[in-house]
This record gives C-alpha cells, sequence and structure tokens, in this order.
C-alpha cells in the first residue's frame, strides 16, 4: 500500500468533515516514517493544519526525544515557514510502568521542576503545543501508580505554566491538548473528567480499536480479537463503541467544543494456527501500511466486514485494515451522530 493511499485517507476525511470541523488533526509516528516510506511532499499542511508528532519521553528528570522523531523536525519547520496556520503538537507519551514518569507527576516539586524543561523544549523546536497521555496499563492502577487527582493536578500546573510563559514572552500560548481513554473500565478510575477539560484547550478522546471482533464460519476463518474503532452500537445494550464512550464522557463533565475524537488508521496481522478444525488465526501485532502492502502483493484475498473494512485473507495471514472505503464509512457515520458532533472536533 502506497504513501499515496494513506494520504488519500486524510483528504477523504477532511473532505467529509470539515464543514462540522472546528480542528483537523493527524498524527505522524516518526518512528513509522522510513517504514511507511512518507516524506515531507507527502504532508498537506491544508489537509492536516494540526499535526501531531509521536513522541517524547520522560527519562533521567529530563524530556526525551527519540532520533527519528527529531529528525523530522526540520522539514516541519519548512512547512510552518510556508503555512503560518500549520500547527506542530508534540505528544509526551510513556509507556505502562515507567516509574519514573509516575513519581515525577505524583510529586509537586518534580514536576514543577519538569515543566519548565518541556516548554522550553516545544519552544525551541517551534511546537504549538503538547498532547500529554496518560498510558493505560491493566492490573497496574493503585495509588503507587495512578493517581486520579494527582494527575488533574499535573495538567493544571502544565497550564498554569503555559499562561504564565506566554504573559512574560509575549508569544501565543502554547496549547495543551489532555487526553482521556474511551474505555470506561478507564476513564473511571484514571480520569478526573471536569478537572482535566478545565485544563486543556482540547481533550482527545481516544476511540481504541478495542472492540470484540468475531469473524466466524461465514468466511471460514476464526478471529476474537478487535474492531476498528466501532462508531455506533450493535444491539441495545452494546457500550463499546463511540457514540456510547464520548456520551458518557460529556455527561461526566466534559465539554463538546474541547472534544477531539481520534480515529484510527491501522492494520492488524494474524498468523494461522493449524490442525484446530476450521482456520483459525491468532493476532500477532499492529503492523505499519508498507508492511501490509508487501505482505498482500504475494496474493490473497479480500473481503469487507463490518463498517466496510477491508480483510485481507491467504493461506497462513489475515490482515484487518483501513482503506479509503472504510474511513469514509466511519466519517459518514460520525457525520451522523448530529447531537453531539455538529462542531465537533476530529483527530486522525
Amino acid at each position: 500500500m502506497k504513501a499515496t493511499n494513506i494520504i488519500f485517507f486524510f483528504i477523504t476525511f477532511v473532505h467529509l468533515s470539515s464543514e462540522n470541523c472546528n480542528i483537523i488533526m493527524c498524527n505522524l509516528k516518526g518512528k513509522s516514517l522510513k517504514q511507511s516510506r512518507l516524506t515531507s511532499a507527502d504532508i498537506d499542511t491544508t489537509v492536516c493544519p494540526y499535526l501531531t508528532i509521536s513522541f517524547a519521553e520522560f527519562d533521567n528528570d529530563a524530556l526525551v526525544v527519540d532520533k527519528q522523531v527529531s529528525e523530522t523536525f526540520p522539514w516541519m519547520w519548512v512547512a510552518k515557514a510556508k503555512n503560518p496556520n500549520f500547527k506542530l503538537v508534540l505528544c509526551f507519551y510513556n509507556a505502562v510502568g515507567v516509574e519514573e514518569f509516575y513519581d515525577m507527576y505524583r510529586t509537586p516539586e518534580k514536576r514543577l521542576k519538569f515543566i519548565p524543561l518541556l516548554v522550553t523544549y516545544l519552544r525551541n523546536n517551534k511546537f504549538d503545543g503538547v498532547q500529554v497521555e496518560l498510558a493505560v496499563g491493566y492490573g497496574l492502577w493503585s495509588p503507587l501508580r495512578y493517581n486520579i487527582d494527582r494527575w488533574a493536578d499535573f495538567m493544571e500546573d502544565i497550564q498554569k505554566a503555559f499562561t504564565e510563559e506566554a504573559k512574560s514572552s509575549g508569544k501565543p500560548k502554547l496549547l495543551l491538548f489532555g487526553h482521556i481513554d474511551s474505555r470506561k473500565e478507564d476513564y473511571d478510575p484514571l480520569y478526573h473528567v471536569p478537572r482535566i477539560y478545565k485544563y486543556s484547550d482540547f481533550v482527545i478522546v481516544d476511540a481504541w480499536p478495542y472492540y470484540p471482533l468475531r469473524i466466524g464460519p461465514k468466511y471460514n476463518i476464526s478471529i476474537t480479537n478487535t474492531h476498528h474503532t466501532r462508531i455506533y452500537s450493535e444491539h441495545q445494550g452494546d457500550f463499546s463503541n463511540i457514540d456510547y464512550n464520548v456520551k458518557t464522557i460529556l455527561r461526566k463533565g466534559g465539554i463538546k467544543e474541547k472534544t477531539v475524537i481520534s480515529l484510527y488508521l491501522m492494520a492488524e496481522f494474524y498468523r494461522r494456527v493449524f490442525g484446530l478444525g476450521f482456520p483459525r488465526y491468532d493476532w500477532v501485532k499492529y503492523d505499519n501500511y508498507g508492511a501490509v502492502g508487501a505482505i498482500m502483493s504475494q496474493g490473497g484475498n479480500v473481503t469487507r466486514v463490518f463498517d466496510n473494512c477491508p480483510i485481507f485473507m491467504s493461506d497462513r495471514t489475515v490482515i484487518y485494515y483501513d482503506d479509503e472505503i472504510s474511513l469514509t464509512e466511519k466519517t459518514c457515520l460520525l457525520m451522523t451522530l448530529k447531537e453531539f458532533l455538529v462542531e465537533e472536533n476530529f483527530l486522525l
């Protein structure tokens, strides 16, 4: 699958949703650039006026950015020079289990020491804001790691620092993008929703593709894993969808005008397990679209399931992925949820 196809997904999304959106964002993973074969020529700043770069981490009391990520900065600076309205946002994300990070955000003295370093890095590298994301780890919900009030305090302190820095420097205030995982088992124990919204300029509701996917004998295969960001409920009592989860977050104190819904463009790989009745495939990993194209070029069949998402099948491999048709379908469905999405914001 070529990089130009990925860009077409973005163009399709913007064309269908621009009348109802205040912000269109795209997310670029710096470490995947070489694999996806994307170049600076593929990023049209008029299509994605907000671009999030993933990601920066906390290590040894400092902000750390991988070389593959920082290597993308120069051509983004060129893009900003050509389009003054183009905004760059750095994603600050730490993997589950990084005790140093947990200790930093829970401790007032340590987080107040770190935040000025964050501000300096953003300014020095011409970023317009930061997305602060709390990695979710099952089985790790405890006061020793996650603290719903201390995380809100962290967001409050960042926003205060951004406001004070803007006043003293005379520059436009850096934007703070909060983040909430849309799964109920996550947002109940981890996020103080009213405070996260209060101290964030925007809040990204991360519509994870965790919803159960079951493809059985109808397709002559057995897969039980995930569905790509299911938007609507399939039956009464079905709560695993964007519609239900976003409305619940808004009822808990979320603000519609600040909400950014995150849609995933992704592929999931499965490998066949032999000798178990009709073909069964076990989940292997998420992967990039360069790998999708390489495997599909070896031959196989493509059909469509659920929200018109294509599924590629060969003797040994199944790839469940997004293309321009499935993305268009999702966008159209989102636009039907007008009771809370008329002026909503979206992230790709």
